[in-house]
């Protein structure tokens, strides 16, 4: 079994946004089932600022940055 995985995991790892985008929308697609809609929107949106977040952060952006990025300051 561990040497099947190490086998497996150098091939996969070309596909780890597709892996990954099937199993969010897997989950997704429950929470939307078992909490409607709205809950499931959320569980997206959630997850789309976090990975924009995460993403920032490692390009080295400072917290401060990224703020004014997403909320420019007020005229």
């Amino acid at each position: 079994m561990v040497e099947l995985l190490k086998d497996l995991l150098p091939k996969l790892s070309a596909y780890k946004g597709r892996i990954l985008g099937g199993i969010i929308g897997f989950i997704a697609g429950l929470i939307w089932a078992y909490k409607g809609f709205g809950a499931a929107l959320a569980f997206v949106v959630s997850i789309v600022l976090g990975y924009y977040l995460g993403k920032r952060f490692d390009q080295q952006d400072s917290l401060k940055d990224i703020l004014e990025r997403v909320l420019p300051p007020k005229k």
